[in-house]
Order: structure tokens, then C-alpha cells, then sequence
């Protein structure tokens, strides 16, 4: 294994900012760089387009938190986390819950696991998508407290990214039990295996897509004309779960306390759930495992 600071890449940034735990504003800072100049380096695909002086300020800013980056001579990209790494993030940094913050110091952690899937709304299912991804929602908290399996949902257009991370047998009971479901379909894995720490210590759905969105994901390959995430790698994966996980904490989404009915339905470019989110939620008929 190598690293070479010309072959970095976008989605090696991504994950970088994700393991170390810090928002776009905090890497930005602790590089000397401007918040534009770091959207703009996420957003590329593949080798980023960078000057020497600036590709050194992410990677001693990254070496700092112990954050490094790898690459393989058959093209492999690689980013891992040195141990107790964790206390060198900034207190502004992205913090575990409080349910989690003891695992991870007391290193019960270890032998995480973190399974990436994709899926598709069931056509044929009962429940307006507005009114599943609240359940999603609630369901993935009830998961988080009492199998620490935590991590993210995406939903656009009717198609789903997620990841889920934890102990491996909690991690495989639980996407078990989401194939059992009827409401999401045509189940596949991007990436399934171990992981040196929790990238995402909670759990959220981060769903829609805003006008407020475009200077974030507007050259995403799996954003164009529509949500594909079946043609993502595990890092690109892993970085656009990431990318979205800030969004769901930032304006418009951070105000969304609920979707039964949903505030934001008239600002959504998801007509797919927005065409039935106005409407107020009826009777909840159970929680899906989704």
C-alpha cells in the first residue's frame, strides 16, 4: 500500500471528513482553506483537481486526526483511522450520542460492522412514502437503543441508500428482517463488511431534494437525472451518505420534525413523495423494519 497526495480523491475526502467526524466548516478551517474551495474538492468524482499547497493543507490537517489515506497498485483507494483518534476532533466536531459516546471510549466498538445496501420503494405498497419514512425513522431510534445499530437512510424519487453499523450480528438481524419487508424491494448490498469505528453514531433519514441542495450535489453522478444508487462503489457510497447526512442536519431539513404532514412538501423536488405529503398521516398501521 501507497499514497501519493496527486491520486487523492473527492469521495477520499468525504470519507476522511466522516471518520474524523467533522462538518465541512470544520475541515475548512482547519485547513486554511475556504468552505467553497472544500465543497467544491467533495463534490469531484475521482482525483481531485487541486494545487500542491492545497492538497498538502488537507493532508497534514487530516494526519492531525489521524486520519490517512491509501492507495493500491490495482487502482484500490483506501482511508482509515489510527486509534483514539477521536480525541483530536474539534468540540465542534460531530459527537456520538450520549448512548454511545461510553462505547466508544471504553473501545466496545470493536469488530463493528457496516453493511451498505440500496432499494426501491414498493409500487404496491399501502402507505404513502411520506408516511413510511417517518416510520423508518422511529423504527431505526427504537434499533439505535436497543441493538446499537445505527446509521442513515436517503430516500429520493422512491429510491433508497442506507447503511447500517454495529455488532455483525446485530447489523445482519436487523438488514434480515428489512428483506422480510414487503414495503422496500429489490434488496442489494454495496458493501458488507467489518469496520475499524462507527462513521455514522446515530441514526436518520435524510429525505427530498431542495433548491438549496444544488451547490452540494449538482455534479453527483447518482443525483443525475433522478437517484441511482445502484452505480456507486462503496466509497463513492460512503461518501454520498455522508454528504447527505450534513444536509439532514442543515436548513431546510433541520426544521422537519415530523413528516405526518410534512412541512416542507410544497419546497420538495421529490414529487414522488411530495405528491401525497401534504396530506395528514392516518392511523399508524406498525412500524416497518426498513
Amino acid at each position: 500500500m501507497h499514497f501519493s497526495l496527486s491520486t487523492l480523491t473527492g469521495e477520499q475526502i468525504r470519507a476522511g471528513r466522516a471518520l474524523a467526524r467533522i462538518d465541512q466548516s470544520d475541515l475548512a478551517r482547519r485547513c486554511g482553506l475556504s468552505l467553497e474551495t472544500i465543497k467544491r474538492l467533495e463534490r469531484i468524482r475521482g482525483r481531485v483537481d487541486a494545487n500542491s499547497r492545497t492538497l498538502r493543507a488537507l493532508f497534514e490537517a487530516f494526519s492531525t486526526m489521524g486520519v490517512a489515506f491509501e492507495s493500491c497498485e490495482g487502482g484500490g483507494l483506501g482511508v482509515c483511522l489510527a486509534p483514539g483518534s477521536f480525541s483530536l476532533a474539534a468540540p465542534g466536531a460531530i459527537r456520538p450520542p450520549g448512548s454511545l459516546r461510553k462505547t466508544d471510549q471504553t473501545g466496545a466498538d470493536v469488530g463493528c460492522h457496516r453493511l451498505i445496501y440500496y432499494s426501491t420503494a414498493n409500487p404496491e405498497s399501502p402507505r404513502p412514502l411520506h408516511e413510511l419514512l417517518e416510520q423508518v425513522e422511529v423504527s431505526g431510534g427504537r434499533r439505535k437503543a436497543t441493538l446499537h445499530v445505527t446509521g442513515i437512510l436517503v430516500a429520493l424519487n422512491g429510491q433508497f441508500l442506507s447503511v447500517l453499523e454495529g455488532p455483525k450480528d446485530n447489523v445482519r438481524q436487523v438488514y434480515g428482517a428489512i428483506s422480510c419487508d414487503l414495503r422496500p424491494a429489490s434488496l442489494s448490498i454495496i458493501s458488507d463488511q467489518s469496520a475499524q469505528t462507527r462513521y455514522f453514531p446515530d441514526w436518520g433519514v435524510c429525505c427530498g431534494l431542495f433548491q438549496s441542495d444544488a451547490e452540494t450535489v449538482e455534479n453527483e453522478p447518482a443525483l443525475r437525472d433522478g437517484f441511482h444508487p445502484e452505480s456507486l462503489s462503496p466509497s463513492s457510497a460512503l461518501g454520498l451518505l455522508s454528504i447527505m447526512r450534513d444536509l439532514k442536519d442543515s436548513s431546510p431539513r433541520k426544521y422537519l420534525h415530523s413528516r405526518c404532514p410534512c412541512p416542507l412538501a410544497g419546497a420538495c423536488l421529490d414529487h414522488t413523495c411530495a405528491s401525497g405529503a401534504s396530506v395528514a398521516c392516518q392511523s399508524d398501521h406498525g412500524a416497518p423494519a426498513l
